[in-house]
């Protein structure tokens, strides 16, 4: 049986795009714009700030001074920010290598006293990742690391306690692509010494770190790769990692307004303040200071890049065009290679290094368009941002909310099918559902770290589940898990959904591994071990994992489609 990927606009999906997980290892002429709350304001000027309007015909609306084909996506971008909690939200639009649009709406601050700009420095989270991974590349093409180096040859002062063979199994393939195997942790506070990087690797991170699964057996999304990958980078240079990627990267592509450094951006003096989460011990959003947003110079290469979406148009250009004086073209197109299935949208999403790689575009009213996609999103606990670009069209479009967790995937889709010349739509990829493979998923699971054990058995055809440990803390675990697919199921804990997808040592062998974003539980005689230790969870670990596990890098689209194709 398959069943079609579909979007039910009516679900309404956890937090998939979300960077920052729960710390728990170590310790211009502004115009008033219409249901956006706030003002609409467009600036042009040089190095990569946009310019608004430009580059077409300029057939102008009354709306706001732009050409007239942008009023549907102002429209759009009003209703996103006014369902948003956003004080303003800023977006580019590059178009055959000159930005075309760029506007800001909405304020800077909860008192909307000072109107956004298109030239207002807001954190873009995730997105920082595939910049991470360049300056890794330019390592390479330098000759100074190979993708297939290990760590124990690059990081020779990296004993992880817990096991010291696993430096020489995660490979920087693996780091870059998401394969490293590690728990999920981000440590989120204000310790933004640059030598912070190498010392908490090297100290509490490796003394506390654990891998979930071994490196490079399947993809799980995981901030600590790029932490690593930054650090890899520091250790082959004598600059620390913020002034590498700036003079490296940044300043040579025209893009002198991206930090790395809080100061900075306090020294630029134009940024805005958010609506967001003051830390992850607090979860009620309100009005974030400067004083109070992360500026961690470990989390720093996954996710804590300032800049504006006009910048990072000039980013998604080099991407498209490229700029062999930065990165030559081999390596440079490997950032947008597929690398690894991710095992969602039926084989057609793939990672790259620190890009998602799409074989075609799904809306959010279920529309399949097969055109090349490169997207990654972004969030901290201050802001959201989001990048898709369509290199065949030459088509890139950023925006970026003073919000943690919005979602304006709904402004993208506008954009694209308003200003695109996209291909006819064609039929949406079909998930598999097969129940006569159910039964290679039967077993008994393990997850020492966070959730204890996880015990698969089929009754009448239904996969049934259960888990002692959180029985034992007074957990809802709905017994029955709900196919997306053969391989991917929901499970319903306290009314949540939650994703499971069943991973083979061997393609349809039975399965070794469960995975979530936030934990793996494996069957230890699939590994060849006689026992993977005792899967002793507290509460304390249950709690963290459950709630990081409604947090995922996915798009909304297809966590949208998984949860509506789960439905069927």
């Amino acid at each position: 049986m398959k069943t079609p990927v579909r979007i039910d606009s009516a679900l309404v999906p956890l937090l998939f795009t979300a960077l920052i997980s729960t710390c728990v290892v170590a310790c211009d002429d502004d115009e008033t714009a219409s249901g956006g709350g706030g003002a609409g304001s467009g600036a042009g000027g040089a190095n990569g700030e946009g310019a608004s309007g430009a580059g077409g015909s300029t057939t102008t609306s009354g709306t706001g001074g732009w050409d007239a084909r942008f009023d549907p996506l102002v429209a759009a971008l009003e209703e996103d920010l006014a369902e948003s909690g956003a004080f303003g939200v800023s977006v580019a639009v590059l178009e055959k290598g000159e930005i075309t649009f760029a506007q800001a709406f909405g304020s800077k601050d909860q008192a909307g006293t000072q109107p956004l700009t298109p030239h207002t420095l807001m954190q873009i989270g995730s997105t920082t990742k595939q910049m991470t991974a360049a300056a890794v590349l330019q390592k390479v093409e330098s000759g100074s690391l190979s993708l297939d180096d290990d760590l124990e040859s690059l990081l020779p002062m990296l004993d992880f306690a817990l096991d010291p063979t696993w430096d020489d199994q995660i490979l920087v393939r693996h780091l870059i692509s998401h394969q490293g195997g590690f728990y999920d942790y981000t440590e989120w506070n204000q310790l933004s010494d640059d030598a912070r990087l190498a010392s908490f690797t090297y100290g509490d991170f490796a003394e506390s770190i654990y891998l979930m699964n071994p490196p490079g057996v399947f993809w799980n999304y995981s901030n600590p790769n790029f932490s690593v990958a930054g650090l890899i980078t520091e250790e082959l240079d004598t600059r620390a990692w913020p002034d590498i990627m700036r003079e490296d990267i940044f300043v040579p592509l025209g893009m002198d307004r991206t930090f790395l450094r809080k100061s900075e951006v306090e020294a630029d003096g134009d940024y805005a303040l958010s609506y967001g989460l003051v830390g992850v011990g607090d979860n009620t959003p309100g009005e974030v200071s400067m004083g109070q947003m992360g500026d961690s110079a470990w989390v720093r290469p996954a996710g804590l890049a300032w800049t504006t979406p006009s910048q990072m148009a000039t980013w998604s250009k080099f991407l498209i065009e490229g700029d062999d004086a930065v990165l030559g073209e081999a390596l440079r197109s490997e950032i947008t290679s597929e690398q690894v299935d991710t095992g969602f949208l039926g084989g057609n999403l793939h990672y790259g290094y620190g890009m998602m790689v799409w074989r075609g575009y799904l809306t959010n009213d279920e529309t399949w368009y097969p055109v090349r996609v490169w997207e990654h999103g972004g969030n901290t606990l201050s802001f959201t941002n989001s990048l898709t670009i369509l290199p065949d069209q030459e088509f890139a479009i950023v925006i970026t909310s003073s919000a943690f967790g919005t979602d304006f995937s709904h402004s993208v889709d506008v954009a694209l099918e308003t200003l695109v010349d996209l291909p006819a739509p064609t039929a949406a990829p079909e998930y598999e559902i097969d129940p006569a493979t159910f039964g290679r998923h039967v077993g008994t699971y393990s997850d020492p770290y966070n959730i204890g054990d996880v015990i698969i058995t089929e009754e009448g055809g239904d996969l049934h589940v259960s888990m002692p440990a959180l029985d034992a803390a007074g957990y809802d675990v709905d017994p029955i898990l709900v196919p997306v697919s053969s391989e991917i199921f929901v499970v319903f804990i306290e009314g949540t959904q939650l994703d499971l997808t069943f991973i083979p040592s061997t393609p349809g062998g039975d399965s070794t591994y469960i995975r979530n974003r936030s934990f793996v539980a494996s069957r230890p005689e699939q590994m060849g071990l006689t026992s993977r230790g005792p899967a002793v969870a507290s509460r304390d670990k249950i709690e963290s994992a459950l709630r990081r596990a409604r947090i995922d890098a996915l798009p909304p689209s297809i966590v949208r489609s998984a949860v509506a194709a789960s439905r069927k």
